[in-house]
């Protein structure tokens, strides 16, 4: 006989039995290790590749960055502590050439405190710093770092403040307690406009292991190791080991060659992986 139409909604009500329930969990237990199998060691490997591109993408970031401030940087005014984990350089925002000859020349050896340019003009800031024909550090009268506050340090000093206001200027007028030195006047007739120094530092020590970029903190005879004052940002963090250094040319410092060696640390994900990136810079150092 048919069976009826109750008899069939009871049979549709029954579920799983125990053992079906128990060989579906073993079939999904097995599955799930076969996947693992294949997909946990590509999934470490992604995270450790991607970790890995981070490090070396800010390593490589904050080397280039140093590179484009020492490209930009005022001639001969690169500097490396004796540890070598200091850079200091004088950042330019535009240079000019100054008259010589003509109407309102730049004089040297008196005090003169007006001047032409020859050609385009120089934008200046306010109390825009000038120098003179830098030869660096080592060099009297020629050292943009010097102290020139004073009519007896501006007698040896480079360095000049400009009293125009902000904007292009075609005649500058500078705050001169003394006669720029006669020692300046060479050849190619160059003013730089300057802002106030920059330090990139490594901290390698292990509960800091940074590179930090310090600005602001004025121009001091002495290179600071590290700088106090001014703002400080820290560029790369992890940074297991780190070198400056500084070759200048033989002849009469044209050029010179920055070398920048770095080594960071990785995370977790790296199994103490480290990554070293070495960084030369060739800088025309004509004044």
């Amino acid at each position: 006989m048919p069976r009826s139409r109750k008899a069939l909604q009871q049979r549709r009500q029954y579920g799983f039995t125990l053992i079906e329930m128990v060989i579906v969990i073993v079939l999904t237990s097995i599955l799930a290790a076969i996947v693992s199998v294949f997909i946990v060691a590509p999934v470490q490997a992604y995270l450790a590749s991607a970790a890995r591109n981070q490090m070396v993408d800010q390593a490589d970031t904050a080397l280039r960055r140093i590179g484009r401030d020492l490209a930009l940087s005022l001639p001969n005014s690169g500097r490396v502590s004796a540890d070598g984990l200091s850079l200091e350089l004088i950042p330019t925002t535009g240079a000019a050439r100054y008259a010589t000859q003509g109407a309102d020349p730049l004089l040297f050896g008196v005090l003169d405190t007006s001047f032409n340019l020859v050609g385009p003009g120089l934008t200046l800031g306010s109390n825009q710093q000038l120098v003179f024909y830098n030869l660096g550090p080592d060099v009297p009268d020629a050292n943009a770092y010097a102290d020139n506050s004073g009519a007896g340090t501006q007698a040896t000093s480079n360095r000049r403040m400009a009293t125009n206001g902000a904007g292009l200027a075609t005649n500058i007028t500078i705050s001169s307690l003394a006669p720029l030195p006669v020692a300046l006047q060479s050849p190619p007739y160059r003013v730089y406009a300057v802002s106030t120094p920059v330090t990139y530092r490594c901290d390698t020590s292990p509960s800091v292991q940074t590179l930090s970029r310090y600005q602001g903190y004025g121009f001091q005879a002495t290179q600071p190791n590290p700088p106090s004052g001014g703002t400080v940002s820290v560029l790369a963090t992890g940074v297991r080991s780190c070198q400056f250094s500084y070759a200048p040319a033989a002849v009469a410092s044209r050029a010179a060659l920055f070398t920048l060696r770095m080594t960071l640390n990785g995370d977790s994900r790296l199994n103490a992986e480290t990554v070293s990136l070495y960084h030369a810079i060739h800088v025309d150092n004509m004044p």
